[in-house]
């Protein structure tokens, strides 16, 4: 089954009756068409959840990988069965082994659908005030998730329960902190905008705009791999998700992706190191600029473009809720999303 078989369900027909020697004459089977369209939404759950299974299965072996890798090149670097290389060595196998994870397992699911890659990854020119708008809009928008991931994790707090995100020595060398900041920066906004508004939400508009924004932001959430991250994930995916659509261009992602994580950054390297009560009114002020930039970039889009938000409708008979329950229940996409949750455990603890 192509990504053109998929386009979408196709008018149902009527059939009059055929000959079959030996059976005589029959009605042959038509499919109904919200059966076809749950088998296409499942074919597509599958697809991508196996390809995700691509991603934790690479993801998992890195360190495996790595310690060989360590063992063959600086067999010196042998500490306590350890293998210890320079920054330099591990943020360059790190930056490999993360556009390997998910370039080679996504990138097998587009050959295997025949989505053209102008489809796939729509990297074209769009309107400025539409990118750059939405760009302002999204910034707003992960400030709305810090507050509710910061929510969440205050409520975990009180039940007893902790979490935490994965945690990165900082680079001393110069060679080091320039590629901490293409691991952490650069390489996300490209490869993580390629792949979830990219191919994975792309391939599942055929279904509808409002399915495949819900199903490629709840599949961003989950494999970020760990409670911090997930909520804020999602929100972000569909800020991000929207105006990816809107704009039919992925550099409105790529941007938003790109500040928001070197923004990070450059507080890990500037701000951290400084009295918590000026960290407070840093972060603050930053918050409060990018809130207010949002909601301006909001109105002004409003106001220029009447049906800023507005769906068009999906086709097929299922509703976007439905298409996203068979889409999270297919069998693949379960197995991978129990992966990703195993694979967060280890950033829960009991308080």
């Amino acid at each position: 089954m192509t990504y053109y078989d998929q386009s979408g369900p196709a008018p149902e027909e009527k059939h009059g009756t055929v000959y079959h020697a030996g059976n005589g004459f029959y009605r042959p089977y038509v499919e109904p068409l919200w059966k076809r369209e749950k088998r296409l939404v499942r074919e597509s759950g599958n697809g991508i959840g196996l390809a995700a299974l691509g991603y934790v299965a690479i993801s998992l072996v890195a360190g495996t990988i790595y310690a060989v890798a360590m063992m063959l090149l600086y067999p010196e670097a042998n500490i306590g069965g350890v293998f210890y290389g320079s920054e330099t060595v591990e943020w360059t196998f790190n930056l490999i082994i993360y556009i390997f994870s998910l370039l080679f397992p996504f990138g097998i699911y587009t050959l295997a659908i025949k989505m053209p890659l102008k489809v796939a990854l729509p990297f074209k020119k769009s309107k400025a005030d539409l990118t750059f708008g939405g760009v302002l809009v999204c910034l707003g928008g992960c400030v709305a998730a810090s507050y509710v991931t910061s929510a969440l994790q205050i409520g975990l707090e009180a039940v007893g329960i902790g979490i935490t995100m994965p945690e990165y020595e900082t680079p001393a060398t110069v060679a080091g902190i320039v590629l901490y900041f293409i691991n952490l920066a650069v390489a996300p906004a490209f490869i993580e905008e390629m792949i979830f508004r990219g191919i994975i939400m792309q391939s599942l508009r055929r279904f509808g705009d409002i399915f495949a924004l819900l199903a490629s932001a709840l599949i961003f959430g989950i494999f970020h791999l760990n409670l911090i991250q997930m909520p804020y994930a999602f929100i972000l995916g569909l800020c991000i998700g929207y105006f990816v659509m809107r704009t039919g261009s992925l550099w409105v992602g790529v941007i938003t992706h790109f500040i928001n994580n070197a923004t990070a950054l450059l507080f890990e390297f500037f701000v951290y190191d400084l009295p918590e009560e000026t960290q407070i009114i840093i972060n603050l002020a930053y918050n409060f600029i990018f809130v207010i930039l949002a909601v301006v970039a909001l109105a002004l889009l409003l106001m220029k473009y009447k049906d800023m938000f507005r769906f068009e409708k999906a086709p097929g008979v299922l509703s976007p809720g439905r298409k996203t329950i068979f889409f999270a229940t297919s069998p693949a996409l379960i197995v991978a999303m129990i992966a990703a949750f195993i694979m967060t455990l280890p950033y829960i603890y009991i308080i």
